[in-house]
C-alpha cells in the first residue's frame, strides 16, 4: 500500500515522477539522475518537489552533498519497481535478434568495462547459455589492432581516426571536462587548482592522443600534466581523494557525486565531445556486431550525455 497522501489514480506523469525518484536513489544524486534521464538537474528537482507535494511527505534526505531515501520513498518504490522491471522486459521484445554464436572474443577499455561488463556477461549468458566468452580490456588503439588482426571479433571503443576501415555502430556520446573533488580543499581554488595541485591526464598511446582529446587539452591551455595514466579509473580515484585535478569523460566523472567540474566557461561545451562505437572487421558477421551494439546501447542508455 502506498503511503498516505498518494493518489490512487496514478497517471503517466506521476509514474514518470516515481521513475525519476528511483533514478535519484540509484544514482545517489540529482545530477546523476539528470544524466541518466537526459534532462537538466533543475527538471529532476522540480519533479521530486512535485512528487513530494503529491505524497505530502519528504522522500529524500539531503546531508552534506549526499542523499538518502526516507522510509516513505522506499515503501513507494517497493510497490512500483516491479512495474519498471516489466517495462524493461517489454522493451526487450523489440530488441536485436540473437545471432548464432558459440564463441565470442570481445574487448573494451577499462572505464566502460567497469560500468557494463558485469551486466553484459550476465545478459549474454542469459540469452545464449552455451556461449563461451573471451574478454579483453585494453586501450582503444590496442583493441583496434586486435580486431584488425582477428584476435577479437569486435570491440567497444572511443572515437579515433581510421574507424572507416572497420564496420562500426555508434552507441552513445560523451564529452571531456576538468574535475576536482568537491569534498576537499582543492575545490575552493577553482581553476587555480590546476596550477596549484597539478593536472591528471590520459597518457598518449603509440599514435598519440585522440584528436578530440588533443583539441580539448590545447583549448584549456593548462600547464603540462603532472600525472599521466592509461587508466581513467586511476585518475578518477586520485581526483576523488583531492590529490589532483583531472581531465575525465563526463560519464566517468558522474558515476559519483564526489566530483565538481571546473572546466573554464570560455571552453566551448562541444569541445571534447566524442562518440563510442562497437567495431568489427568489415568482412565479419555484422549480425554479431549489431547484436553487441544493441546490448551495449541498452546498458549505456543512461550514459548518453549528448543529444
Amino acid at each position: 500500500m502506498l503511503v498516505e497522501g498518494m493518489k490512487n489514480d496514478l497517471n503517466v506523469d506521476q509514474i514518470k515522477k516515481l521513475w525519476i525518484l528511483d533514478l535519484i536513489i540509484q544514482s545517489g544524486s540529482l545530477k546523476g539522475a539528470a544524466a541518466r534521464a537526459k534532462v537538466s538537474p533543475s527538471a529532476i528537482s522540480q519533479s521530486l518537489t512535485a512528487l513530494e507535494k503529491n505524497v505530502g511527505k519528504s522522500l529524500i534526505i539531503r546531508d552534506r552533498g549526499s542523499i538518502q531515501p526516507t522510509q516513505d520513498a522506499l515503501t513507494i518504490l517497493e510497490v512500483v519497481r516491479p512495474a519498471f522491471e516489466v517495462f524493461e522486459r517489454l522493451s526487450d521484445l523489440g530488441s536485436q535478434p540473437i545471432p548464432q554464436m558459440t564463441w565470442l572474443n570481445f574487448g573494451t577499455y577499462e572505464s566502460i568495462a567497469v560500468e557494463i561488463l558485469p551486466s553484459l556477461i550476465h545478459r549474454l549468458r542469459e540469452r545464449m547459455p552455451q556461449l563461451k566468452l573471451g574478454l579483453r580490456i585494453s586501450r582503444t588503439d590496442q583493441l583496434l589492432t586486435m580486431v584488425r588482426k582477428g584476435e577479437l571479433c569486435s570491440a567497444l571503443v572511443t572515437e579515433v581516426d581510421g574507424l572507416e576501415k572497420f564496420y562500426s555502430v555508434p552507441i552513445c556520446e560523451d564529452r571531456l571536462g576538468v574535475y576536482v573533488s568537491k569534498h576537499h580543499p582543492i575545490a575552493q581554488h577553482g581553476w587555480k587548482a590546476v596550477a596549484q595541485f597539478g593536472l591528471g591526464s590520459l597518457a598518449p598511446g603509440k599514435d598519440g592522443l585522440p584528436r578530440y582529446y588533443q583539441k580539448f587539452m590545447r583549448k584549456i591551455d593548462a600547464a603540462k600534466p603532472t600525472v599521466l595514466s592509461e587508466s581513467f579509473e586511476t585518475l578518477r580515484a586520485a581526483t576523488i581523494s583531492g590529490a589532483i585535478a583531472s581531465v575525465l569523460p563526463t560519464g566517468v566523472a558522474q558515476r559519483t557525486d564526489e566530483l565538481l567540474e571546473i572546466t573554464p566557461e570560455s571552453v566551448d561545451p562541444k569541445l571534447g565531445r566524442h562518440k563510442i562505437f562497437v567495431v568489427s572487421q568489415t568482412n565479419c558477421d555484422k549480425e554479431e556486431a549489431d547484436f553487441l551494439a544493441a546490448e551495449s546501447k541498452r546498458l549505456l542508455k543512461n550514459r548518453i550525455l549528448i543529444s
